[in-house]
């Protein structure tokens, strides 16, 4: 999937995505079992033109483990700007009333990989980071809510950073950054 967007040496990123899949897919199989189950998408995502998908499932009675992917293949230029990735987030949640309703506070992951264009400088690349998020769950009836969350984090960034079309033969730039690791306007359906 990310192999067309970025050379050989960030093919990693691409590992490093199917592996958190992998990884999340198994824990959250181990915990699925006979328990709440959320379908959601987040507004904020589609408005940048990112399709995404997070499916979060209840583990205890205040936790819960939710995995979003989220991925904009498509070559549209708006205003001499363009930017393609994939991300995958995994998110641990903890919820201070119930599960999937209220306050809740979490430690949120990302793993991404980037191909962002404005007129001649182009930034290719990778990121991975970690942070925490708080976020509100307004339960709107049995099976829907509408989910608010932001968050700040730190995330490790390596990318080809040149303008032009001649690319450097190796990543020039590698930076930990702050970063917003949350915002979200997610609209969730809760299975019973």
């Amino acid at each position: 999937m990310v192999n067309h967007l970025l050379p050989a040496r960030s093919r990693s990123a691409g590992l490093l995505l199917r592996s958190l899949i992998f990884i999340t897919a198994l824990v959250g199989a181990h915990y699925a079992g006979a328990q709440r189950i959320a379908l959601k998408t987040n507004a904020v995502d589609w408005m940048m033109l990112s399709p995404n998908m997070a499916v979060e499932a209840r583990i205890s009675s205040r936790m819960t483990l939710q995995m979003a992917l989220a991925a904009n293949p498509f070559n549209i230029s708006i205003a001499d700007f363009s930017a393609k990735n994939y991300r995958v987030e995994p998110e641990l949640r903890y919820w201070f009333n119930r599960p999937m309703a209220r306050h809740f506070i979490a430690l949120s992951a990302t793993a991404a990989a980037f191909n962002l264009r404005h007129a001649e400088r182009h930034f290719i690349g990778d990121a991975v980071g970690a942070g925490i998020s708080y976020g509100y769950a307004l339960v709107l009836s049995n099976h829907w809510n509408v989910e608010f969350e932001a968050g700040v984090g730190v995330a490790h960034i390596k990318a080809y950073d040149y303008r032009g079309a001649q690319r450097p033969a190796q990543k020039n730039y590698s930076h930990f950054k702050p970063v917003p690791i949350r915002l979200g306007l997610s609209f969730s359906y809760i299975f019973k």
